[in-house]
């Protein structure tokens, strides 16, 4: 019984590593599952970056994105335990120095981890965390801390600052000493630094990052960063990303290995809505998920499910704990960050090791829903081609902008339905729709339709009828040629 249920899980791996690597932008990557009984099954599947010189190897490391915002809540959580950090604390009265948004409230570390800071999704136009932060006052704030989940990773840049301070250490020392060390997690980095480049398996991107990508298209090797925030400072082999999930999944070693209470803790605060769950490829049925301390969490039909995916330039990561079933998912690609295909991989995963687990895997199985097609991994592009513009101001601001920025290197602005609109072929912190700029009494625009949005653009100066260039929360564009086919 228990070898046909391994082989079972076994050909599933190889399955979907097989699809990945034919239907998604990806060169390689590796995948496991853990079961309740302690068996951990995993598999390698590709090359090692896109110049296939050699195979995915038991050793390779891969950035594991926001999923670090896991392990930046564990290591809160441990503080929390040890008296030396509290949720509720101002995030001010442990960074004097650090200026809130125009409009802003002052903020907690609870509001931090649940991203409901009202602060903008990040600002990609500096590297270093300190530098990120004191980005933050020349922005503007959205809404009432508390008020409305919006993701954040300038909030989470901004925590690790905070737990730097409150631990002693810094950020790197503290994820080793509470979290990765404690859990066995040997191959881990806590920081990704120059010295540690021939550890990375080298990352994956579109060869273009002017047009969406298309399977068959070419691909690159990533350029290299050095991300050191809570946002996304992890990387780890696959063997130490299933003991993540593992212990995620259960509540007895997680006990053992971090502490009683630590990991529960990452529910203790729920923020009003969740990241939302993939809706292609077979997954199971979950609503109303909402987003807890560093971690989705979602009510299935049998039970909760953590998740949480990582998306980094040349990097996808997804990592699934299902504590009803005793399950842990762990999916690591070179790949395009943007591209949710680690997500698809982990949840497709998911609902085979709940068939195979049968009946004893929860109080009521969940049935999955949806099933993955070659379209799964990478739909086709079907948004309408833009309209004349009605107006001066809007020629003015129609057209291609460019920056040095790799998370958000290119976007057009077009009008579709009479409505401006910054479309993003890719990047991993560009809208992965078209996304609608609207006008505000200041000149500028507001990214996104909904008022409480906290992003904003500014075109100019204007040349000739036509802005020279775009300011997007700091980070500055030019304007350049419209992309050729």
């Amino acid at each position: 019984m228990t070898a046909a249920r391994d082989a079972g899980l076994t050909n599933a791996l190889r399955d979907l590593g097989a699809q990945a690597l034919r239907y998604g932008p990806v060169s390689g990557g590796a995948a496991a599952v853990t079961l309740p009984d302690g068996t951990r099954l995993s598999h390698r599947f590709g090359t090692a970056g896109p110049r296939g010189d050699r195979a995915v190897g038991p050793e390779d490391r891969f950035e594991i994105g926001s999923v670090s915002k896991t392990i930046a809540a564990l290591v809160t959580s441990v503080l929390v335990g040890e008296g030396a950090l509290g949720l509720d604390d101002d995030v001010q009265g442990w960074l004097p120095w650090l200026r809130l948004p125009a409009g802003g409230s002052p903020v907690t570390v609870a509001h931090l981890l649940t991203h409901t800071t009202g602060w903008i999704s990040g600002n990609d136009a500096v590297p270093g965390e300190l530098a990120q932060a004191l980005t933050l006052g020349d922005t503007a704030a959205g809404s009432a801390p508390g008020e409305r989940f919006h993701y954040s990773n300038l909030g989470y840049v901004v925590l690790g600052l905070v737990l730097a301070r409150a631990g002693g250490a810094s950020l790197a020392a503290l994820t080793e000493r509470t979290v990765t060390a404690p859990l066995g997690m040997t191959g881990a980095l806590a920081a990704v630094a120059g010295a540690e480049r021939p550890r990375l398996c080298p990352g994956t991107v579109p060869l273009r990052d002017d047009v969406p990508w298309q399977p068959g298209e070419p691909l690159a090797e990533a350029t290299w960063l050095e991300p050191a925030g809570a946002d996304g400072h992890v990387a780890c082999t696959i063997e130490d990303f299933a003991i993540l999930a593992e212990t995620l999944a259960s509540p007895e070693l997680a006990a053992a290995r971090l502490g009683v209470g630590v990991r529960e803790r990452l529910w203790s605060r729920l923020a009003p809505g969740g990241e939302g769950i993939l809706d292609r490829g077979r997954r199971i049925a979950i609503v109303g998920d909402r987003y807890g301390l560093g971690v989705n969490v979602e009510p299935a039909p049998h039970g909760r499910v953590l998740s949480h995916g990582g998306g980094m330039v040349g990097y996808g990561a997804f990592l699934l704990a299902d504590e009803a079933a005793g399950i842990g998912v762990a999916v690591q690609l070179s790949a395009p960050g943007e591209q949710p295909v680690a997500e698809l991989f982990a949840r497709d995963l998911h609902a085979r090791a709940l068939g195979v687990l049968g009946s004893g895997a929860g109080p009521s199985p969940a049935e999955p829903v949806g099933e993955t097609t070659p379209a799964s991994w990478c739909p086709a592009e079907t948004r309408p081609a833009g309209e004349e513009p009605r107006d001066e101001e809007l020629r003015a601001i129609v057209g291609s902008y460019r920056s040095y920025s790799p998370w958000f290197p290119v976007f057009r602005v077009l009008v579709v339905a009479g409505q401006p609109v910054l479309r993003a072929p890719g990047g991993v912190e560009a809208p992965g729709e078209d996304t609608p700029l609207v006008r505000l009494p200041d000149g500028g625009y507001r990214i996104g339709a909904e008022p409480w949005l906290p992003e904003r653009i500014r075109f100019g100066p204007i040349i000739d009828g036509r802005a020279a260039g775009a300011d997007r929360d700091g980070c500055r564009y030019a304007r350049v040629a419209d992309p050729r086919p």
